[in-house]
């Protein structure tokens, strides 16, 4: 399979799963909330998942320059101040899928665009996904329409693309491909 097509092939997979479980979340999460100490494990797996992402970005050379470091840990720091103001679970995953749906999209867009327009578009694709996301919501009969949920939905995926950006930014510029330093 080329890659463009495997890109894409995710990118659908990752969108269907998240529009999949739109109206069996809050179920679940409220059953969750009464059987388990929910908020706990939530922030806990969340927090995890930040860590990992933080130290794969900073271990294996990737991250190598101050001002990279500076970004990263602006950039954690922005999720984790939004994963501790956000109450509602749901929200919070949305929080994390939408940075990992960016993130995809890039990655579909960069086998047929330069960087720069790639990452204009990966956002301005989560975006739209995302306002379609709460869309559907507003159909469900246990979910509802809020335009907060669609700015948090694109908060996330810019998020998402910083992190994507710290992870190609100094391989770019210290043995990375001539055509990939001007797009750093």
């Amino acid at each position: 399979m080329i890659p463009r097509c495997k890109y894409w092939s995710c990118v659908f997979a990752w969108t269907a799963l998240i529009y999949s479980t739109l109206s069996v979340a809050r179920p679940v999460c409220t059953f969750l909330k009464n059987t388990t100490p929910f908020a706990l494990l939530m922030n806990s797996l969340l927090i995890i998942l930040l860590m990992a992402v933080s130290f794969y970005l900073a271990s294996n050379r990737k991250v190598r320059r101050p001002s990279t470091y500076l970004l990263l840990i602006m950039t954690v720091a922005a999720y984790a101040y939004g994963l501790s103001v956000i109450q509602v679970p749901e929200e919070k995953i949305h929080f994390i899928e939408y940075g990992v749906l960016s993130c995809l999209i890039l990655r579909a867009l960069k086998a047929d665009y330069q960087s720069r327009l790639a990452y204009f578009m990966a956002f301005t694709l989560t975006a739209i996904l995302g306002w379609i996301d709460e869309g559907i919501q507003f159909l469900l009969p246990n979910r509802y329409y809020q335009i907060d949920d669609v700015m948090l939905n694109m908060v996330s995926g810019l998020l998402g693309l910083l992190l994507a950006y710290i992870g190609e930014r100094d391989r770019a510029v210290v043995g990375g491909n001539p055509s990939d330093k001007m797009a750093a």
